[in-house]
């Protein structure tokens, strides 16, 4: 016994532990990616080895506790770690078993009682010829394409045994009629319902059923419009109405009158009251079997799901099926006893009802993309006399009797809200003692000066015998680089070009754009020259100056080589040589011949996985072909706020005519006429101040008229001043030219043994800040100006962990000058990454669900992790760097560097993983605010998760013989990097999910990807050689 808990609560088993469940939960992200959130649940994350796995942990945590007597003082914080888990893992077994969710769908004015499950449930009831209940039973059944789970229940009734098995699941079925002996008379008729549109029905004797408005029915008595009738071993039709039959063979036809009897047979078409039909199959001893129809093939948007029933020595199949038309509900009747099998959501009757008064939905002005939406519902309890009005919307949840209320979706209609439905409240709160366990376990190890984290040292990493066997499991490492290219045409001078000072304060004219965000001129100049040229200048003109010049000058400027191509095939079949190419390189507006019209329409008609490299160069050309003429055409010079209730801008073209008085309409006729005249005047004099005056003039006019509140003048100013001064652009090859110059003199000094360099370092520290000071400011004013912390999208997380990146610098840069050169490189890095083509830089609105301070917390923690992880990642490569340039004669020298760099490699990583568990437990506290949901095993929590197993194992790795040792924890250090690079690139942009922000298909892995992981390989292993050789320990 004792050797069993030994091993049950060695730290070996939890790192082995660690490794099985992250392994499992990153297979099981791509398993989703391919078969859906449900399939995936059914083959990991619901299973009962899953389960097994935490269940393993929680003992072994226990383990812990009483092994290394934690409990005792000065070991209190490390035990409040171990509780915490055990807590989170406890709080997710209460809800799994315990917890409910579920809808409800309230339409205005209406009032609900009963909400229904999200989990489907299999029903098996058994009622006598009366209608009596004698046995019923209900299962939670996952059932998906590729795995479900299991049902087998049998039942004892008066002394008669019944088994009822589910045998299968077919997705895309359908009916088909087999002869057997001892069947039943069964029809297939083909109908045509409209122009090539035809569907087929299956009778047997009892059924009706309705194709098109009419009625057919293998009946008796029964009122239908074309009957079939089975006497004699033959089949016969009759109508209530004329019927007519055409021999396929032979074109001979014929008529019928009302009520007349007429054979049914096959190879003729039958015609009633203009709806046509062919008997396909007519057996008289048939059986219906589900047969499994190829998805390329045919869609038949119908599934079934295979029962056997098992009673008196015999057994019978079961069809249940779903979809149109169907109640996924299958009877079977024998003897007096009547099956009843169903497969559908739980409906809960609430103890009290929900009543929906209004529910109103608020649009982002000019736009149909909603900024927030509300159910004003009154709370009805008849039992204890309350009757409560409340509010419903996003973050703002109803609570009462421990069922909790949030705002999911709504109708398309805007007539009906749908509710999301919660009652765990014995999990959340188990889950969220969990957590606060956790923080204070955190906040505890930072400040407990007995903590690992304030006493480690170089022995922590020292093995207990000379050679060290390293075990690492490999995850895949990604990085970007990017080359930057500036326009290099030969821009003619003839064309019209407003000076750029006039052009940039044009810019401060508000503009409502394409998402209903009203934003400066400039802004959108910017973001629509970056989508046409990839650049936010031309031949030194500003956006501003190259987009009023396509407005107001098209004749000229479709002649300017600004379209960027990338693809060689593209560019030969426009006709040109470099990378840009001009709008009538493409298009020819005289005689409306569009160069590339077969190949766009051949690319969007191909599904997103077909399209090659070629097509995907073709859609984006002809993205900003489009977008050139919208220019032109006014489609994007929306500034004039008009009086109607859409709220929407319009263009100055038509803006008048919703003027309400004459002099509005001259005014909207005439400005941008006057404005273009004043500035050719100004070209001419050098006086541009009645141009000014214009510009002031339509600010004026958009103060006075919008309906909405409008940015201030500062903000404006600030946006403006955002984009014209390219911070970010800026400083990824400052930040990147200063961490390798640093880096290259350390290692120089390190080598030489020549570390004399102290007025380069406080050189380049004093750069650093100044650079960090301009990057800090950077993201004030975009804070500023959007409204919300700029963390919404992949661009504004990249900018703030390169922040994160060198504020981790900065703190433990006294330590060692290595470190402040690694955050360099890496924030120099991240940003240049930011700038990449898939990622946007575009200032944005917020959809409803991310309006939420605890989003903020969420990703502000959980990004900024990635700065102290990365750090370590760079420490690990400087490390093997080091050990791969190591001698005898400079081995003293690099061991002391590297034994430094450990302690910090140890600590930043620590950070790291503190922050990273923090915000991603904040981000199930947001999920459960904001849906009612704090886990729902999404691809981006899993990894999440999945990096904190990682980290926490690199962290604790020290502890587990084998792996103890610098060369080892600086390894995984730089390569368990490769989780949060999954985690941040992999999910955003490669899998499926409620975090991705790519559509269609994902971005491509450059080359230079496979390139890097070969080097670092090689790196490692020529490491890993000196390590041995050199006899490091």
């Amino acid at each position: 016994m004792k050797k069993i808990f030994a091993f049950l609560y060695a730290p070996w088993f939890m790192g082995v532990l660690f490794i099985v469940f992250a392994m499992s939960m990153a297979f099981a992200t791509f398993y989703e990616n391919d078969f859906g959130a449900l399939a995936a649940k059914t083959l990991v994350y619901n299973t009962k080895w899953f389960e097994l796995i935490m269940f393993l942990m929680i003992v072994n945590l226990i383990g812990q506790i009483f092994k290394f007597k934690l409990y005792k003082r000065k070991k209190i914080t490390i035990m409040l770690f171990h509780l915490a888990f055990i807590l989170i893992i406890i709080g997710a077994g209460i809800t799994r078993y315990f917890g409910f969710e579920g809808n409800v769908h309230i339409r205005e004015g209406k009032t609900q009682s009963i909400c229904t499950s999200v989990d489907k449930y299999l029903k098996f009831d058994i009622f006598d010829l009366e209608g009596n209940i004698l046995f019923s039973d209900s299962k939670k059944l996952a059932i998906t394409p590729v795995k479900s789970e299991k049902y087998k229940k049998r039942v004892e009734i008066e002394n008669e045994s019944y088994l009822l098995k589910f045998t299968d699941f077919i997705p895309n079925a359908s009916e088909q009629i087999f002869n057997i002996e001892n069947g039943e008379p069964i029809v297939d008729i083909s109908i045509s319902t409209g122009m090539n549109s035809r569907q087929n029905i299956i009778l047997k004797k009892g059924e009706v059923k309705n194709v098109g408005g009419m009625l057919f029915g293998f009946v008796e008595n029964e009122e239908v419009d074309v009957r079939i009738i089975y006497q004699e071993d033959s089949f016969k039709i009759q109508s209530p109405y004329s019927l007519s039959e055409i021999n396929m063979m032979t074109q001979a036809s014929k008529n019928y009158n009302e009520n007349e009897t007429v054979p049914l047979e096959k190879m003729k078409i039958y015609k009633v009251k203009g709806l046509s039909f062919v008997p396909e199959i007519i057996s008289s001893s048939g059986i219906i079997k589900a047969v499994n129809v190829n998805y390329n093939t045919q869609r038949t948007n119908k599934s079934v799901m295979v029962f056997e029933l098992g009673y008196n020595n015999k057994i019978s199949e079961l069809y249940l099926w779903s979809g149109q038309g169907y109640d996924n509900k299958a009877e079977f009747v024998y003897g007096e006893k009547k099956f009843e099998v169903s497969y559908n959501s739980l409906n809960i009757e609430l103890p009290f009802s929900l009543k929906l008064e209004d529910f109103i939905l608020d649009r982002y002005p000019g736009s149909s993309s909603p900024s927030s939406y509300k159910s004003n519902v009154i709370l009805i309890d008849e039992q204890n006399g309350i009757n409560m009005p409340y509010s419903i919307y996003m973050n703002h949840i109803l609570k009462y009797k421990g069922w909790r209320f949030y705002q999911s979706s709504y109708d398309r209609d805007e007539l009906g809200t749908i509710l999301s439905v919660n009652r765990d409240f014995a999990g959340m709160i188990t889950t969220y003692a969990g957590y606060f366990t956790l923080f204070l376990f955190i906040l505890l190890s930072l400040l407990n000066k007995n903590s690992s984290f304030r006493t480690i040292t170089k022995n922590a990493f020292i093995p207990n015998s000379a050679k060290t066997i390293v075990l690492v499991i490999f995850l895949s490492l990604s990085s970007l680089l990017v080359n930057a290219q500036n326009l290099n045409n030969n821009v003619q001078n003839q064309k019209f070009v407003v000076e750029k000072s006039v052009a940039n304060e044009f810019g401060k004219v508000l503009v409502q754009n394409q998402n209903g965000r009203t934003e400066p001129l400039y802004a959108l100049s910017n973001d629509i020259l970056r989508k046409i040229a990839r650049e936010t200048k031309i031949d030194g003109y500003s956006p501003m100056q190259v987009f009023l010049g396509i407005y107001f000058d098209f004749q000229n400027w479709q002649n300017v080589p600004l379209i960027k191509v990338s693809n060689v095939e593209a560019k030969k079949l426009i006709g040109i040589r470099g990378d840009y190419a001009a709008f009538t390189d493409i298009f020819d507006m005289r005689s409306n011949y569009y160069k590339i019209q077969r190949y766009v329409n051949d690319a969007y008609a191909k599904p997103d996985r077909a399209r090659d490299k070629f097509d995907k160069e073709i859609i984006k050309i002809d993205e900003r072909v489009n977008i050139c003429y919208m220019i032109y055409t006014g489609e994007f010079m929306k500034i004039f706020p008009v009086k109607d209730q859409s709220f929407k801008w319009r263009a100055p073209k038509e803006a008048y005519k919703f003027s309400t008085n004459t002099n509005d309409s001259l005014y909207l006729r005439n400005i941008m006429n006057l404005f273009a005249q004043s500035v050719l005047d100004g070209q001419s004099s050098g006086n541009y101040s009645q141009s000014e005056e214009y510009i002031n003039s339509i600010l004026n006019y958009q103060r006075n008229f919008a309906q909405y509140e409008l940015p201030s003048a500062q903000k404006v100013d600030a946006e403006v001043f955002y984009y014209k001064s390219k911070i970010y652009e800026k400083l990824f090859p400052f930040y990147a030219t200063i961490g390798i110059l640093l880096l290259i003199i350390l290692l120089y000094g390190i080598i030489a043994q020549n570390e004399k360099f102290g007025l380069i370092k406080k050189t380049f520290t004093g750069l650093l800040i100044l650079g960090f000071l301009f990057h800090t400011i950077g993201l004030g004013i975009r804070w500023y100006v959007s409204g919300h912390a700029p963390m919404s999208n992949g661009y504004e997380s990249m900018i703030f962990i390169s922040w994160v990146t060198i504020l981790a610098g900065f703190i433990f840069s006294k330590r060692s000058a290595f470190v402040l050169a690694a955050t360099s490189v890496l924030g120099g890095f991240t940003l240049m990454v930011a700038h990449l083509s898939f990622m946007d830089p575009q200032i944005t609105n917020l959809v409803p669900v991310l309006q939420s301070y605890w989003l903020t917390l969420h990703v502000s923690v959980i990004t900024g992790s990635y700065g102290f992880l990365g750090l370590g990642a760079i420490i690990g490569l400087i490390v093997l760097i080091l050990y791969s340039l190591s001698s005898p004669k400079n081995k003293a020298n690099i061991i002391s560097t590297i034994e430094e760099l450990t302690v910090i490699n140890y600590k930043s990583l620590t950070i790291g993983l503190y922050l990273l568990t923090i915000g991603t437990f904040l981000g199930a506290i947001w999920a459960n605010e904001s849906w009612g949901r704090y886990w729902g095993w999404d691809p981006k929590e899993t990894w999440s998760l999945i990096t904190v197993i990682v980290y926490s194992f690199v962290i604790h790795s020290r502890m587990i013989k084998g792996l103890k040792g610098l060369f080892s924890f600086n390894l995984m250090a730089l390569f368990g990097f490769s989780s949060v690079l999954m985690t941040y690139f992999g999910v955003n942009y490669y899998l499926s999910g409620l975090h991705s922000y790519a559509g269609g298909d994902p971005v491509p892995i450059p080359k230079f990807v496979y390139v890097s992981i070969v080097l670092l390989l090689s790196l490692s292993i020529l490491a890993y050689r000196k390590y041995n050789k050199l006899g490091y320990k």
